[in-house]
């Protein structure tokens, strides 16, 4: 829709329209009827606007203007999805920082979930350790989520810095799509309050 680029579907969001002209996030792309895809990049969310969406009006019947709520839209299912997912996988996660150090000692691929209020502390410790990883060929994926708060709602938990999952074998299909709405989650979160402060500055 904004960059007009090829992608695979999987690395879009599907966007579908119902029978009021609302736009809809379709994010596991099995809603019956005709879709759209958004590239999830923080460049095209920031250059996406109403303007843009003017384009679709020429194969379905949209209502204008709309792209601010359809962005909560997209971060409330995202917050939802992540909630069903994280809530299946809280007891094979290592959770806090006692677990999460020992887990980094494993050589299976893992997934590790950060908080951007984590202490400097844990965060040179974490960067120390995936770094020790990735000098023995250990393969990491390091996602930086919301808050503390964020990632303990999450898991259950009051407050939680740091989680690791496994993203080995089976697991490896469920960690991609945890790691890939995360960052599309924080992306969003980036452009509405961009957008909102635009808006404040303007107003």
């Amino acid at each position: 829709m904004a960059c007009r680029q090829s992608l695979p579907k999987h690395e879009m969001l599907r966007l579908v329209v119902d029978g009021d002209g609302l736009i809809w996030p379709d994010l596991l792309q099995k809603a019956p009827g005709r879709g759209v895809y958004h590239c999830m990049s923080e460049a095209c969310l920031v250059r996406m606007n109403d303007k843009r969406l003017q384009a679709l009006k020429a194969h379905f019947k949209i209502i204008l203007p709309q792209y601010s709520a359809l962005l909560l839209r997209i971060e409330s299912v995202l917050q939802q999805q992540l909630a069903r997912m994280c809530s299946l996988q809280r007891a094979c996660a290592a959770i806090g920082r006692d677990a999460v150090m020992h887990r980094l000692w494993n050589n299976a691929p893992l997934l590790l979930l950060r908080a951007a209020d984590a202490g400097d502390a844990l965060v040179r410790q974490i960067d120390d350790g995936l770094g020790k990883r990735a000098a023995a060929g250990c393969r990491s994926e390091l996602v930086d989520v919301a808050s503390r708060q964020w990632l303990g709602e999450l898991f259950g938990r009051d407050d939680v810095a740091v989680v690791v999952l496994d993203a080995a074998g089976a697991a490896a299909s469920t960690a991609e799509r945890l790691r890939k709405y995360c960052v599309w989650h924080g992306r969003i979160q980036i452009v509405t309050m961009r957008n909102g402060h635009e808006s404040k500055v303007s107003g």
